[in-house]
């Protein structure tokens, strides 16, 4: 333990280091985001498997009486969504939002282990650039759903796989890169060395 609180104050030319062990915890975090984005790419595929099934009934290939404000109303819910994941990014993605310490998000039960004030700071910095990247997933995820409920009640299958689509390439441009992670840990490094030198 004593090692562990000698490591954290120790400096790298001038610069405070994270102790290895931790900043290995921290980027893991990053394969907790893939997998949950995984995730959410897998529901969409599944939402259009389970619209060719109920398409295959009869009944539901005539589509229902209100179909067409349904898909009036979902067009301009697929807008507001597609506003607030804008916002969203802005707001709360930015680098400044993630670095603020008044908006932070709790820290994970796997990061709790930091040693002393600098762990403690990248341990919120990544619980809440990761939880906020899984809220934008399933912003984006909204997309598809919107579709799939416009398969069911149209039948409105174009509009179903171009929001598919769409949801998709959102969240492929939305991938956990570990460069974000990786810049957000050592900014609190700066930090760390700017105050205590």
């Amino acid at each position: 333990m004593q090692e562990s609180i000698i490591y954290d104050k120790k400096f790298t030319d001038g610069k405070a280091m994270i102790r290895p062990e931790f900043r290995k915890i921290l980027t893991d975090q990053r394969g907790a985001a893939i997998i949950l984005w995984s995730g959410f790419m897998i529901s969409i595929a599944i939402y259009l498997a389970i619209a060719q099934y109920i398409l295959t009934i009869p009944d539901y290939a005539k589509g229902l009486s209100f179909a067409a404000t349904a898909r009036v109303v979902l067009w301009i819910l697929v807008m507001v969504d597609f506003a607030y994941l804008l916002w969203w990014k802005r707001c709360y993605l930015a680098r400044e939002a993630i670095l603020d310490e008044t908006k932070q998000s709790k820290v994970f039960r796997a990061l709790q282990e930091y040693k002393g004030p600098m762990e403690q700071r990248a341990a919120a910095v990544v619980s809440t650039y990761v939880t906020r990247r899984i809220v934008l997933f399933a912003i984006v995820e909204a997309i598809a759903v919107y579709g799939l409920v416009l398969a069911l009640v149209g039948p409105y299958v174009l509009d179903h796989y171009l929001l598919s689509a769409v949801s998709l390439i959102l969240l492929a441009l939305e991938f956990p890169s570990g460069t974000n992670l990786e810049s957000f840990i050592q900014q609190v490094e700066l930090e760390a060395s700017g105050s205590k030198g």
